[in-house]
């Protein structure tokens, strides 16, 4: 885990060397978890069908409470039903992306693999995914639209969506009374010096950046646009104290009182309230920033009749409900009817994603490096 950075480190350089080594943070787990890496065995089935006991598939989830509620929600009642063991390899899609090119689209190291939307557009660029054959999926029609247009790459599906988040500002209520009501609440001065604000290179952080760029209309495609948001970003100097670069260094800086708000998710700020830490979220007024894991079929995969199966648990609504509400994210499939706590805390649903901000990654990615040295020299 990344440790998290206050003022006096940025004075020494450290934060530049974070940027510039950390470029594929950005690829790190939307849903906000720890990204620890553990280990998975890889299948040991070289047949192409699913013939069920006796044959293995390998599935990738996110490290910490995310991986386990996933293997609860998920892969114990597909093994029990179906006789097909999952081998799980915890980690971030970094990895998992680093390890598919590195495979070529030849004997693929998973199965099935979780990617967020800036790692996508580098697997399909790279060949890496196989397009679904969405006939072949029973809950297809059942997953919202706008969830399955985010993995839709030069008019191929290629992912199913499992959960969505909202980034906006999640905040100390003892330390703020009036909750925020809009991004542009994170410059009042009454909150300098106690912002946290991840970089460009972690999920957050962009999807911050790409919330200023598209309040006034402005696209990330468009340069002059890209300069308002970094002059905006600039009313931030000498108001960060931390610049956290993974989930669970946000959760320290909010913890300790480094800082009072921060751009982040709104699952990781329930799931923060109901352990009972002083957390409110607020969903910004001029909208949102979508955050969205889906997962996907890579190229040299040996098991993909088996990968179909599990494909049809992930997207179904009786297996993603108790893991969306177990998350406080919005599920993939739009049947699902949710508890009332669920309900009344979390937006979700197509009119709700249908306003979100997308980040606009085949823009952003092969821009990153770039946007984040000029990120550095406002914060250096």
């Amino acid at each position: 885990m990344r440790s998290v950075l206050p003022r006096p480190a940025r004075r020494r350089g450290y934060l530049l060397a974070l940027a510039s080594a950390g470029t594929a943070t950005v690829l790190t787990a939307v849903a906000g978890c720890g990204v620890d890496t553990g280990g998975g065995s890889g299948s040991s089935s070289g047949s192409g069908s699913s013939g069920g006991k006796g044959e293995q598939i390998t599935v990738t989830a996110f490290a910490g409470p995310w991986g386990e509620l996933f293997k609860k929600s998920f892969v114990q009642p597909f093994e029990k039903d179906t006789g097909i063991k999952v081998n799980l390899v915890y980690g971030a899609d970094s990895d998992w992306v680093t390890k598919l090119r590195a495979a070529g689209g030849k004997d693929a190291p998973f199965d099935v693999v979780a990617l967020t939307p800036g790692s996508l557009h580098q697997a399909v660029g790279g060949g890496l995914l196989q397009p679904l054959k969405t006939g072949d999926l029973s809950n297809w029609k059942q997953l919202d639209p706008v969830l399955t247009q985010q993995s839709t790459v030069d008019g191929s599906s290629y992912g199913v969506p499992l959960t969505t988040g909202s980034n906006g500002l999640l905040y100390r209520t003892d330390k703020i009374k009036q909750a925020p009501k809009d991004w542009t609440d994170i410059f009042d001065k009454k909150y300098c010096g106690h912002v946290a604000l991840p970089p460009l290179t972690y999920n957050a952080g962009l999807e911050f950046f790409s919330a200023l760029v598209s309040q006034d209309g402005g696209k990330l495609s468009n340069p002059a646009d890209v300069d308002k948001g970094f002059e905006k970003l600039a009313k931030l100097k000498n108001c960060v104290a931390a610049y956290p670069a993974d989930a669970g260094s946000v959760s320290t800086v909010l913890q300790n009182g480094d800082a009072w708000i921060v751009p982040f998710w709104d699952g990781r700020a329930f799931a923060m309230e109901k352990e009972g830490q002083p957390i409110g979220f607020t969903y910004p007024a001029s909208g949102a920033v979508g955050a969205l894991t889906s997962y996907y079929v890579p190229k040299g995969s040996k098991h993909t009749a088996a990968a179909y199966k599990f494909l049809d648990y992930l997207s179904s609504a009786e297996h993603q409900k108790p893991f969306a509400e177990g998350t406080f994210y919005g599920a993939g499939n739009d049947t699902i009817d949710y508890d009332p706590a669920f309900k009344a805390k979390v937006k979700y649903g197509e009119d709700v994603y249908k306003k979100f901000t997308w980040v606009d990654y085949k823009t952003a990615t092969p821009k990153l490096n770039e946007w984040q040295q000029r990120w550095n020299q406002i914060f250096k």
